[in-house]
C-alpha cells in the first residue's frame, strides 16, 4: 500500500504516463486569463507586469513575483491549471542528496529538471520541470532513471533555476535575489564551471603565439609582424621543446615552418592531446601567409556551406524529407574539428564524406546494395574525374580493419576512413527525422564501442560519442532560447513546425487567429516569425496584410513565409521586409537551415546588446549586426545618458545624432530633420556604423523631442513605410 502526503499543487489525478498527452486546446489558454479567473491578480496588475516585462525582459510570471502580486504557490497553481498537471513549490522543500543523485548533473543542467521526492515503496520518482507535457523529456528521463516510475510536475522557473544551482552546483541564491535577476532579464546562473572557480577579468597582454622554426641564427621574419599586432611571440627550434611549452601555458596559434625536420602528423597529434583548441598552421615562408598561397585562398568553411546548400537543393528537387548527405557532411566536419585536424585534412575528409553519401544516393537505387561495392564504384567514378589521390585513399580505407600493429602516427587516410565509417554507421542508425535522445543513443554507442580496436580507432569512437552526447544534452540549453511565433491554421503542419523548432532549441508560440496573433505579437515581441499561409496568392497576401494592419512589423522582426502558391505573385512580400518565401512542396530542411542561421545571428546580437548595456562608453558596432531599433531598445531600459552617432556607408547620406537622457530620446537630428523624422531616416539603414559615448547631463543639448521612445519608433516606422510606398 502506497500512502504519500501530497506536496504538489493542483490535481494529482492527472499524474502522467507516457501516452497521456494534454489536449492542445488547453495548452493554448493564457496564463493571465487563468490568474484572473482564479482571482489571483487584477487587470491593472497585469498591465503593470507587462510594462515591466517590455522594459526589462524576463518572464511575465517573474514580473508578477517581483512586484509582489503573487507568490510562488499561486503561480505554480496557475501553471498547474494551464498544463493540466501537478505543480510543486520547490522553495518550501528540503531535497535529500539521495534523491538529487538519481538524476545525473549533466542531464539536470541540460534538461532543466530536478528530482524532489522518491517513494521507495511505490518506486515513484517525482521530478520538477518547466513543461511536464514534453513527451520526449518523459522518454529520456525514463531511460535515465531506469527501473523507477517518473512523474513530472511543473515548477516556477525562478525556483527551478535556484534549486538546480543550489543542489547540483553548490551555488545558493536567496529567493529575493533570484526574483530580481529573473525580473531584470538575467536568469539565475546555471553553468558547468566548477564551484569556487574565479573568472579572471584582468586586462592581459595579447594572445600568445608559438613559432616552431629552423631559422636558428636569426630572428624569424614572422615574429616582428605578429608583435606589431600585440601578439606575444615564443620561438622554439625543437618539437620536443614545443610540447613542453604547451604544458606551461596556452597558445592561441602555433605556426610550424614546413622545413623543420619533424614527424609532422605525430607532432600535430601530440599537440592536439595537450591543447585541443590551439590553431595549428604550416607555412613555407612568412610571405606565403600573406600572398596567394594562404590569404587569397577560399575559406574552407564557405566551401562546406556550399556543399550543404547544394545537397539541400538536391533534396528539395527529389522531394526527400531528410538531407542525408548534408547530415553526414556536418557530422564528419564536426568530428574532424573534435580530433583537431588541420583545415586542409578536415576539408579533404569532409569532401569525401559528402561525395560518398551522394554516390550512395545515386548507386543505391537498385544498382547495388553492398557497401564495399558502392565504395569501389564511387572511387572509380571520382578517379575518372581526376579527383585527388588522397581523397580516394580515404574512401578506400572505409570499413577496413585496422592494422594489427599501429606504429607511430596514424596515416591521414586511415584516420579519415575511420571518421567516414563512424559517421556513416551512425547516420544509418538514427531516426529519419534525425531526432536523438539519450535512450536512442545508447545502443549506437554500444555498437561503436564494440568495434573499437578492430575496425574503428578507439580515440575516434570516444571523440564522436562525446560530441554526440554534448549535442543531445545541449539541444535544450539553460540559456535564453530564441523566441519564435508561428501563424498557421493547419494542425498537422503546426505540430510538425512546433516539434522541429523545440527540438532545435527555440521557444515557440503558435496561433491561428490573426487578431490573437497580433495581440500576442505586441505582448511578447518575438525575435522571429514564421507565417504558414497556404492557398492562392490573393489569400496569402490578404492574410499577411491583416497582420501588417494590426501592427506586425516584418522589418523589425525576421520573418519567413511558408506557402504552396507560385512564387512570382507573392514576390512583393520581400519588399515588406519578409526574409524569404519557402514552399510547402519543398524539403523543409532548407527552411530550418535558414531558421538556425537567423537564430545564431539573433543570439549573437543579444550577446552584443548585453555587453553594450553593461559598459556603454566607447561602444562601436555595425548596423548589420545591431540596428538602430535594437540599440535603442537596449539602452532605453538601462536609463543611460549617452550620445549615439549613426552613419550610413553612403557618403552622400548625412549622419544621425541622438542623445538619450536617462534612456529617453531627448534630441535627434539628421541634417534638417529632427525628432521622429530624423530617426526614421536611419531606421532603414542596414549598412553603416554606430558609436555610443557617455555624456554628462549638463552637456546634453536642448531637447527637440518630447515623445516617448516607443512613440518615436512607431512614428519613424510609419514615415519609413510611407517613403517605401511612394517609390
Amino acid at each position: 500500500m502506497c500512502n504519500r502526503p501530497l506536496e504538489t499543487v493542483g490535481d494529482v489525478r492527472s499524474a502522467q504516463t507516457e501516452g497521456n498527452e494534454v489536449s492542445r486546446k488547453k495548452r493554448k489558454r493564457r496564463l493571465d486569463e487563468i490568474l484572473i479567473d482564479e482571482g489571483l491578480i487584477s487587470e491593472a496588475q497585469i498591465k503593470e507586469a507587462l510594462l515591466r516585462q517590455k522594459a526589462y525582459g524576463g518572464r511575465f510570471g517573474s514580473q508578477l513575483l517581483c512586484l509582489g502580486y503573487i507568490d510562488e504557490a499561486g503561480l505554480a497553481k496557475a501553471l498547474s491549471t494551464q498544463l493540466d498537471c501537478p505543480g510543486v513549490v520547490l522553495s518550501d522543500l528540503e531535497i535529500p542528496q539521495t534523491v538529487i543523485s538519481k538524476v545525473p548533473q549533466e542531464v539536470a543542467l541540460a534538461r532543466k529538471v530536478i528530482p524532489f521526492d522518491h517513494d521507495p515503496q511505490c518506486n515513484i520518482l517525482k521530478i520538477a520541470c518547466e513543461d511536464p507535457t514534453d513527451s520526449d523529456l518523459i522518454k529520456e528521463l525514463n531511460f535515465v532513471v531506469r527501473g523507477q516510475e517518473v512523474r513530472l510536475c511543473v515548477a516556477v522557473e525562478i525556483a527551478l533555476n535556484t534549486a538546480i544551482a543550489k543542489h547540483y552546483l553548490g551555488r545558493y541564491t536567496s529567493w529575493h535575489d533570484a526574483q530580481l535577476r529573473e525580473a531584470s532579464g538575467t536568469t539565475t546562473e546555471i553553468s558547468r564551471q566548477p564551484v569556487g572557480t574565479e573568472v579572471d577579468r584582468s586586462d592581459k597582454a595579447g594572445p600568445a603565439v608559438l613559432l616552431i622554426t629552423d631559422e636558428g641564427h636569426k630572428s624569424p621574419l614572422l615574429q616582428p609582424l605578429l608583435e606589431m599586432d600585440n601578439y606575444r611571440v615564443v620561438v622554439t627550434h625543437s618539437s620536443d621543446e614545443a610540447i613542453s611549452l604547451l604544458g606551461d601555458e596556452e597558445f592561441h596559434t602555433i605556426f610550424l615552418k614546413d622545413t623543420v625536420s619533424v614527424d609532422y602528423r605525430d607532432l600535430v597529434s601530440r599537440i592536439r592531446k595537450i591543447s585541443p583548441k590551439t590553431v595549428i598552421r604550416s607555412y613555407k615562408t612568412a610571405s606565403s601567409l600573406l600572398m596567394a598561397g594562404d590569404a587569397a585562398s577560399v575559406d574552407p568553411n564557405l566551401l562546406l556551406k556550399d556543399l550543404d546548400l547544394f545537397t539541400s537543393l538536391l533534396c528539395c528537387m527529389a522531394k526527400l524529407q531528410v538531407n542525408h548527405s548534408g547530415q553526414v557532411g556536418r557530422y564528419v566536419d564536426h568530428l574532424c574539428r573534435r580530433l583537431g585536424l588541420l583545415d586542409e585534412d578536415r576539408l579533404t575528409i569532409t569532401h569525401a564524406g559528402y561525395v560518398h553519401d551522394l554516390a550512395k544516393f545515386h548507386y543505391g537505387t537498385g544498382k547495388t546494395k553492398d557497401g564495399a561495392e558502392m565504395i569501389q564504384l564511387t572511387v572509380k567514378l571520382l578517379k575518372s574525374l581526376d579527383y585527388p589521390s588522397e581523397l580516394l585513399e580515404i574512401l578506400r580505407s572505409m570499413y577496413v580493419s585496422l592494422p594489427k600493429k599501429q606504429a607511430g602516427h596514424i596515416p591521414i587516410r586511415v584516420l579519415g576512413g575511420n571518421v567516414l565509417t563512424i559517421v556513416d554507421m551512425f547516420c544509418n542508425s538514427i531516426p529519419q527525422n534525425g531526432r536523438l535522445s539519450l535512450d536512442t543513443l545508447d545502443p549506437i554507442k554500444e555498437k561503436l564501442r564494440g568495434l573499437a580496436g578492430r575496425l574503428l580507432l578507439p580515440e575516434a569512437v570516444e571523440a564522436f560519442i562525446e560530441m554526440i552526447q554534448e549535442e543531445v544534452l545541449s539541444r535544450r540549453t539553460i540559456q535564453k532560447a530564441v523566441q519564435v511565433m508561428i501563424f498557421v491554421d493547419d494542425s498537422p503542419l503546426q505540430h510538425a513546425l512546433e516539434s522541429r523548432l523545440k527540438n532545435e532549441g527555440f521557444g515557440v508560440v503558435s496561433q491561428s487567429s490573426p487578431g490573437l496573433f497580433v495581440e500576442l505579437y505586441k505582448r511578447r515581441e518575438p525575435e522571429m516569425i514564421i507565417l504558414a499561409v497556404p492557398g492562392e496568392p490573393e489569400n496569402v497576401t490578404s492574410s499577411i496584410g491583416k497582420l501588417v494592419e494590426g501592427g506586425v512589423s516584418f522589418k523589425s522582426t525576421p520573418t519567413l513565409v511558408l506557402t504552396d502558391c507560385s512564387y512570382l505573385p507573392v514576390a512583393g512580400l520581400l519588399e515588406q521586409g519578409i526574409e524569404d518565401v519557402v514552399f510547402l512542396d519543398d524539403n523543409l530542411n532548407l527552411m530550418f537551415s535558414k531558421i538556425n542561421a537567423l537564430g545564431a545571428k539573433i543570439s549573437a546580437r543579444e550577446k552584443a546588446a548585453t555587453e553594450i548595456a553593461g559598459g556603454t562608453s566607447g561602444s562601436r558596432g555595425r548596423l548589420a549586426d545591431i540596428g538602430l531599433i535594437q540599440l535603442l531598445k537596449t539602452l532605453g531600459p538601462c536609463r543611460k545618458t549617452v550620445r549615439i552617432t549613426v552613419q550610413s556607408n553612403r557618403p552622400d547620406v548625412p549622419g544621425l545624432v541622438l542623445y538619450l537622457d536617462r534612456g529617453q530620446i531627448s534630441f535627434a537630428q539628421c541634417k534638417d530633420l529632427t525628432g521622429a523624422e530624423a530617426v526614421s531616416e536611419a531606421l532603414s539603414w542596414s549598412d553603416g556604423s554606430w558609436a555610443v559615448d557617455s555624456v554628462a547631463t549638463e552637456d546634453l543639448p536642448a531637447p527637440n523631442s518630447r515623445l516617448t521612445n516607443e512613440a518615436i519608433l512607431i512614428e519613424g516606422c510609419r514615415l519609413m513605410d510611407e517613403k517605401t510606398k511612394g517609390r
